[in-house]
């Protein structure tokens, strides 16, 4: 029985500004969600193309021929062709975690990061329902800086951990394509395993007692083009540890990049 899977899913090549670079984003998250204190995990990935994976016996790939949800040659493709990309494929994870015998799953986008208490926690709580990461932090990995993130559920969609049996059941397994999908599960497809705004109110997920993801935010390939929005505070060695993304450097030059606000911020507010 492994204690929790992780699963995430790459989009469509053609959804993207540098295909390579969603590739080397997610290996940075990869190392980050491998790095559990509590080794009973397992990592499933889904996408049309296999990414570089790790050399690792509890990473599991499974690739899918999903046409691309949107025309559009870029990330920035709106809601509906992101729940339907992301849905179908993590429907389609699940089904591979279930041949697993994972007793939980979490959905992680491809280029969050995650503590690496979590596994230890839902090891010691098996038979919990599950939870909801209601608190986290905003992190922008290239100023090396982080923020707190409350709310952290409706800002991000690495926030759940749900126990496999109250997931829907997936007909067709791992095989399944995606009129399949929407035909056995309907809306289940997206407000389910598309989308991460309905799933404290549909489950009895209790709030996670830790900080337990970290947003990424600031990268030219995420769908929301969100960034930090402002001040940050220089990432610890303890956080970095935890997350596993880079400390902060000391030097005041670097401290200044990792607190004052992006110029980007600046502008937005001055338009604003």
């Amino acid at each position: 029985m492994t204690a929790l899977a992780f699963i995430t899913t790459l989009r469509h090549p053609h959804n993207s500004n540098d295909y390579r670079e969603v590739e080397r984003i997610f290996s940075q998250s990869a190392a980050s969600w491998l790095r559990q204190s509590h080794p009973d995990i397992a990592l499933v990935v889904v996408a049309n193309r296999r990414p570089p994976l790790p050399d690792d016996p509890r990473v599991h790939y499974a690739e899918v021929d999903f046409a691309p949800p949107s025309d559009v040659n870029g990330p920035r493709t709106g809601i509906a062709a992101v729940l339907r990309d992301k849905g179908t494929k993590n429907a389609i994870g699940v089904a591979v975690a279930r041949a697993l015998h994972a007793r939980h799953v979490m959905f992680v986008d491809a280029d969050d990061f995650i503590s690496r208490r979590l596994s230890a926690f839902v090891a010691e709580n098996p038979e919990a329902p599950g939870w909801t990461i209601t608190q986290g932090w905003r992190v922008n990995v290239e100023r090396r800086t982080a923020r707190r993130q409350g709310d952290f559920h409706l800002n991000c969609g690495s926030s759940h951990i749900i126990r496999t049996d109250l997931l829907p059941a997936i007909p067709g397994g791992a095989a399944a394509t995606q009129d399949e999908l929407y035909t056995s599960l309907g809306e289940d497809v997206e407000r389910i395993f598309g989308s991460h705004m309905h799933l404290h109110d549909d489950f009895p997920l209790a709030p996670l007692p830790f900080p337990g993801a970290m947003y990424r935010v600031g990268t030219s390939e995420s769908h929301s083009g969100n960034a930090l929005g402002g001040w940050g505070r220089p990432i610890t060695a303890r956080l970095a540890r935890e997350f596993t993304v880079s400390a902060t450097g000391r030097s005041p030059a670097r401290i200044a990049v990792a607190v004052l606000p992006s110029y980007r911020a600046i502008r937005e507010r001055l338009r604003h």
